[in-house]
């Protein structure tokens, strides 16, 4: 028979766990576009701290999470479509307004020149 102790202590670690789930998930307004060799994003993402911005990139990918209240989640995910250079990512955060920039990636930029003998 199980004790009704351990039992209420389990429920309370599900609802600790569960306590982070937000109600509402929002994919934000968002608008990308090119300009020379990057490729620009702006979101919106009004009523969110700096610091409840995480972002996360791939050379092709890349993933956003901004907590705006204890119920409240802006999700983005968006594959670019073009290859970039993550460590190149530049973004500044005013006014509910995210802008990134993000270097294109130019193949030839890292390519081997090859000596003629």
């Amino acid at each position: 028979m199980t004790d009704s102790n351990e039992n209420t202590k389990n429920q309370s670690e599900i609802a600790s766990k569960d306590e982070f789930r937000p109600k509402y998930r929002i994919t934000p307004k968002y608008g990308v576009y090119t300009e020379d060799d990057k490729v620009i994003l702006q979101i919106a993402i009004p009523g969110v701290k700096k610091e409840n911005i995480h972002m996360k990139a791939l050379k092709d990918y890349f993933t956003l999470r901004a907590q705006r209240d204890e119920n409240t989640v802006y999700m983005l995910d968006l594959d670019f479509g073009v290859k970039i250079e993550p460590e190149k990512t530049s973004s500044r955060y005013e006014e509910g307004l995210l802008r990134l920039e993000f270097k294109r990636f130019n193949p030839l930029e890292h390519a081997y020149n090859v000596p003629i003998q």
